[in-house]
């Protein structure tokens, strides 16, 4: 796939300018070859890091959104290397958001993808939350918590969101009313830039 050729350089990708992070992400399949876009609300210097930093789980990632077809797989999980990465399909019903609570994760990146339906998905920072409804389970890499502060996207099968661990989110929001949607999240382990 060619994701790391970039990363050929003298200099380490965290000292990358913001005009080589864009190149490398304009330039990438990620942006260019998949037949969903990422959502503007992605990071894209943590996503070229990331991407950098862990070339063989993003490019299984990447290929398994690439290669699968969504309308017939099976749900349940699946293994895509030897390093962590995986992805579940899942279907659900949408619910109100008045009944939902934000998520976030320490040691996984989200790419969240709704093939068939479509959902709200809130975003916002792990900055001022209001309540924790449940402190951060190690097991689970998974906390929620309350925030008022938030900014709703539009998840459905043109687009993907890739959530790090700065990045609170809430998924599985109706659009307008409850509906069923079926959701491919892939798990790739974040690796902390030194």
């Amino acid at each position: 796939m060619g994701l790391s050729l970039i990363a050929c350089r003298d200099k380490p990708v965290s000292e990358w300018s913001d005009s080589e992070i864009d190149t490398w992400f304009t330039s990438s399949p990620w942006k260019n070859e998949l037949p969903m876009k990422p959502d503007s609300s992605i990071n894209v210097r943590m996503f070229v890091e990331q991407n950098i930093l862990n070339d063989s789980a993003c490019e299984a990632a990447y290929k398994f959104l690439k290669e699968t077809n969504f309308d017939s797989i099976r749900l349940g999980r699946y293994d895509l290397d030897d390093k962590g990465t995986y992805a579940t399909v899942s279907e659900y019903v949408t619910k109100n958001a008045d009944t939902a609570f934000f998520e976030a994760h320490r040691k996984y990146i989200d790419i969240q993808y709704v093939p068939v339906g479509q959902e709200y998905i809130g975003l916002t920072t792990l900055n001022d939350i209001d309540s924790v409804k449940m402190e951060y389970n190690v097991e689970k890499d998974i906390t929620f918590f309350f925030k008022a502060d938030r900014k709703l996207k539009l998840a459905n099968k043109k687009t993907f969101f890739v959530f790090f661990p700065s990045d609170g989110h809430m998924p599985c929001l109706s659009v307008g009313k409850n509906s069923n949607v079926r959701k491919v999240v892939i798990k790739i382990p974040y690796i902390q830039q030194k």
